[in-house]
C-alpha cells in the first residue's frame, strides 16, 4: 500500500493581555519575547519570558509561551513544566493544554496527550488547532472515523487549513473511499500556491503531498495515466520526493512500460535507500513476480 504523508501538529501563541494584569516591566519583556518568538529566536524569547515571569510569576501566557519555545528547541519536558505551570494559573486555558498534548505527544504519552486534546476541545469547542492535532492522534491510533471527524470540524472553524484536507483525504483514503480522499486532495491543491510559502507556513511540502495523494486514490482506482500526471507535478514540486517516484513507477510498471518504471525505481532508491524492501514487495505485487 502506498505510504501517506501527514503534517502533523499546531501549536498555538497566547497574545496575553499582561498590560491589564502585570507591571509595565513584564508588559515590556513579554512583547518582545513574543516578537523574539514569531522571528524565531528562541533562546532571546525564551531569556524575555524568564525576565517577564520574574516580574509577574503569575504570568500564564509567558509561561505557555515560553513552553513552545521550549518545545520549538526539542526540550519537551521543560516545555511541559511551563505548560503545568500555565495550567496551575489559568486552568480553564485551552491553549496551555492543546500546547501541552503536543509536548506529550512528542515524549510518546499518547494517552496524555489524547486528554489534553479533548479538554482544550471541551473548554473551546470550535478550536480548530486542537480538533486537527487530535485528528492526527486519532488517525495515528487507527481511529480513521474519529479522525475524519475531527478533520471536518476543524475545516469547518478554518476552511483554508490545507493540511487537513491532506490528512483527511489520507483517512479517506484508508477507510476506501476513493472518491471522498480525491475531492479533498484536490481542494488541497486548489487552496496551495503553486510556488513559495502557503497559508500553513510549510511552502511546496503540502502541495505535493496532495498531487501524491490523490495519485495514490486514482491508481487505486485504475486511473493510470492520471496518476503518472499527478506523481510528475509532486516531482516536479519536490524533486526530493522519493516516495513519488516509486509511485509513479509502479503506475508505468501496471501500464508494460517497463524501462521507465526502473528509471523511477533507480530514482527512488537513490533518494531514500530505506525504500528498497517495501518497494520490491510492492513490484512483485503488480508483476507476480516473487521479491529477490
Amino acid at each position: 500500500m502506498s505510504r501517506a504523508f501527514s503534517i502533523l501538529l499546531l501549536l498555538v501563541l497566547v497574545a496575553g493581555l499582561v498590560e491589564a494584569q502585570s507591571s509595565s516591566s513584564a508588559a515590556s519583556y513579554f512583547s518582545r519575547a513574543k516578537l523574539r518568538l514569531d522571528h524565531g529566536d528562541l533562546d532571546g524569547a525564551i531569556s524575555d519570558f524568564d525576565l517577564a515571569v520574574v516580574f509577574n510569576p503569575r504570568l500564564a501566557d509567558a509561561y505557555c509561551n515560553r513552553g513552545v519555545a521550549r518545545y520549538n528547541k526539542g526540550d519537551f519536558a521543560a516545555a511541559i513544566k511551563d505548560f503545568d505551570k500555565a495550567l496551575e494559573i489559568s486552568p480553564r486555558s485551552p491553549f496551555a493544554y492543546n500546547n501541552r498534548a503536543n509536548a506529550r505527544l512528542a515524549t510518546r504519552d499518547i494517552e496524555g496527550a489524547l486528554a489534553d486534546y479533548t479538554t482544550a476541545i471541551e473548554i473551546k469547542p470550535h478550536f480548530a488547532e486542537a480538533l486537527y492535532n487530535r485528528a492526527n492522534l486519532r488517525q495515528g491510533k487507527g481511529d480513521l472515523q474519529g479522525a475524519i471527524a475531527d478533520f471536518t470540524a476543524a475545516i469547518k472553524q478554518y476552511p483554508k487549513l490545507i493540511a487537513a484536507y491532506n490528512n483527511r483525504g489520507n483517512a479517506r483514503y484508508m477507510t476506501g473511499d476513493l472518491d471522498g480522499a480525491i475531492a479533498d486532495y484536490t481542494r488541497g491543491i486548489h487552496l496551495s500556491p503553486r510556488r513559495g510559502i502557503n497559508n500553513d507556513g510549510r511552502g511546496n511540502a503540502l502541495l505535493a503531498f496532495n498531487y501524491n495523494g490523490r495519485g495514490n486514490a486514482l491508481a487505486a482506482q485504475g486511473k493510470l495515466d492520471q496518476a503518472i500526471a499527478d506523481y510528475s507535478e509532486a516531482i516536479e514540486i519536490a524533486p526530493q520526493f522519493a516516495d513519488a517516484y516509486a509511485n509513479r513507477g509502479l503506475a508505468l510498471l501496471r501500464l508494460g512500460k517497463k524501462s521507465e518504471a526502473t528509471w523511477n525505481f533507480e530514482q527512488s532508491l537513490r533518494l531514500d535507500p530505506s525504500l528498497k524492501a517495501s518497494l520490491e514487495d510492492r513490484i512483485s505485487k503488480v508483476t507476480g513476480a516473487p521479491k529477490r
